[in-house]
Formats: C-alpha cells, sequence, structure tokens
C-alpha cells in the first residue's frame, strides 16, 4: 500500500479527532497540575507552539505534492481549521487565565510587548479564512476572491514567526526550524507568482543575448 492509497483511505473526521484531542488533554493535565512548575505558562506556549505547527504543515502541503507526489489535499482545510483551533485555545488561555479579562492589563501589554501585537494580528488576519473555509463560502464566491482571502495565509505566517521570535528569549532549535521552514515556503510561494516568472523569463532572455 502506498502512502497516497493510505491518506486516501484515512476519513477526514478521524484526523480531527487525533489532531485536537491534545487541547482537553493537555488542559486536563495543567488542571492536575501534571505540567510543570507554571502550567499556565506551558499551556499558554504549547497551544500556540501547536497552531504554529499545523499552520506550517498546512502550508506545505501543497509543497510536498509538487516535490514529493505524496498527496495531502483532501486535509489540508482540516490541518488549517486545527492551527486555527489551537491558536484559539493559545488565545483564550491568555485572556481569560492569564490575565483574567483585564482590559488594562490587555492594553499593557500591547504597548510593550511586541510579540503580542504580532500575535495579536496574525490571529485577526487567520479569522476571515477560518470562516470561509466551508464549501457553502466556496461556492457563494468567486474562485479567484476565495484565493485571494486565503493568501493572507502567508502574511498570517509571517506575524507568527515575528511573534515566536520575539516571545523567545533565546533561539533554540526548534525556533531555528520553524523560521528555516517559513522562509523556505515563503521562497516556493513567490517563485509560484506571475511576477517572478517573468522576471525569471527577461533574465534568461538577457543571458542568452
Amino acid at each position: 500500500m502506498t502512502l497516497n492509497t493510505l491518506f486516501r483511505s484515512l476519513p477526514v473526521p478521524l484526523v480531527y479527532f487525533f489532531l485536537l484531542v491534545p487541547i482537553p488533554l493537555y488542559f486536563f493535565l495543567g488542571a492536575a497540575n501534571r505540567l510543570g512548575p507554571d502550567p499556565l505558562r506551558y499551556l499558554e506556549h504549547k497551544y500556540g507552539e501547536l497552531g504554529l505547527i499545523f499552520l506550517l504543515v498546512t502550508l506545505s502541503i501543497s509543497p510536498i505534492l509538487r516535490y514529493s507526489k505524496i498527496n495531502l489535499v483532501k486535509f489540508r482545510r482540516c490541518i488549517g481549521l486545527v492551527s486555527f483551533y489551537y491558536i484559539v485555545s493559545h488565545i483564550c488561555i491568555y485572556v481569560f487565565l492569564d490575565i483574567g479579562l483585564s482590559l488594562e492589563i490587555l492594553v499593557s501589554d500591547l504597548k510593550k510587548r511586541y510579540y503580542i501585537i504580532a500575535g495579536f494580528f496574525a490571529f485577526i488576519t487567520l479569522i476571515p479564512l477560518a470562516v470561509t473555509s466551508n464549501n457553502y463560502t466556496v461556492r457563494k464566491l468567486k474562485i479567484r476572491t476565495w484565493k485571494k482571502i486565503h493568501n493572507f495565509i502567508y502574511i498570517a505566517i509571517i506575524l507568527s514567526i515575528f511573534h515566536f521570535i520575539l516571545m523567545s528569549k533565546t533561539w533554540t532549535g526548534e525556533l531555528y526550524f520553524y523560521t528555516a521552514v517559513t522562509i523556505i515556503i515563503l521562497i516556493l510561494k513567490i517563485k509560484e507568482t506571475n511576477t517572478y516568472k517573468r522576471l525569471s523569463t527577461y533574465s534568461k532572455a538577457d543571458i542568452s543575448k
């Protein structure tokens, strides 16, 4: 059995279930004080990191198909929404448990912590993508409009990686990896654009002269 055959046989609801299990699982472990000395910080960080990971996986699906012929397109919407749910969980931990719904603390954090500003705008950017990730919206919107909306995911990943970089006090192996993957994804996306293709064509034409 090939990988593509295996992936085709996997039902999407089952993938949703397994990818979302860590949300209640980590929350239960945190409530039971089994996530180290600071469960709240651990939960907040873990949900955010998993949201970033699944966002990177979502953006990697097209390049993986193009260069390795492994087809995960069936799960792209699922993984993208899972990423959004983790980011919502990350924000909920911060807003409800960390700052206790304090508008004063929120405004203060936004003024002095640039990583929160980057994270906030990343989340705002992802909302229209999550709202339009359904068959009804795809049918109602013109496909060109729908694609333009979902191209905002590239803005979201840039803001998300900046959020992660600014929040981290040191450059860890994970941070290097997430940043490298983000850069590779962006380079591959740029190479797909018509502007890049035109410039590449002009460059080749100049060399051939």
